[in-house]
């Protein structure tokens, strides 16, 4: 009762949208969409459900490594009268920044892009490196729960965090 769009702890922890979010950046639909995909693919989603263990799903949100590198600055946007030439800086900014000396010794690896990725207003491009890093900040760390810190809930989930 008056929780319409509740935030997980991971959801607080990072900064993300309610997952029951329909309207703006339809989380819910994307949820409802994703659930039953993940189901039938029968994968291994770490503290929530035992599938086919040599295929992991990790729950990541580009937001919170993007944050890490540049604070809260708007880096994107789908609407092009709201797209920036501060927003191109700041794409460029997260690039430099992950692929810099400083982010492989923090994260424990290098990692190499093409500087066209920075290029999309959109931010999809850049956002999906983002969740591929975050991805692979968890693999490194699947001897030690993934990442998850001390007591993943299971039943809401969490979000890889290598800003943590």
């Amino acid at each position: 009762m008056g929780d319409r769009e509740h935030r997980r702890e991971t959801d607080i922890a990072t900064g993300a949208i309610s997952p029951q979010k329909l309207y703006g950046t339809p989380v819910g639909l994307m949820f409802f969409e994703g659930a039953p995909r993940l189901l039938e693919a029968d994968v291994t989603i770490p503290h929530i459900r035992q599938g086919d263990p040599d295929r992991i799903a990790i729950e990541a949100y580009p937001g919170v490594l993007a944050r890490s590198l540049i604070g809260r600055r708007s880096y994107k946007n789908d609407a092009k009268k709201k797209q920036t030439a501060e927003q191109a800086v700041a794409r460029c900014e997260i690039l430099r920044s992950l692929k810099s000396s400083e982010v492989a010794s923090r994260l424990g690896f290098h990692i190499s892009a093409d500087p066209d990725l920075a290029e999309d207003p959109g931010g999809d491009h850049l956002d999906a490196l983002l969740c591929a890093v975050q991805s692979a900040w968890s693999w490194t760390h699947r001897h030690a729960g993934y990442g998850a810190g001390d007591s993943p809930d299971p039943l809401e989930g969490w979000i890889a965090n290598p800003a943590v």
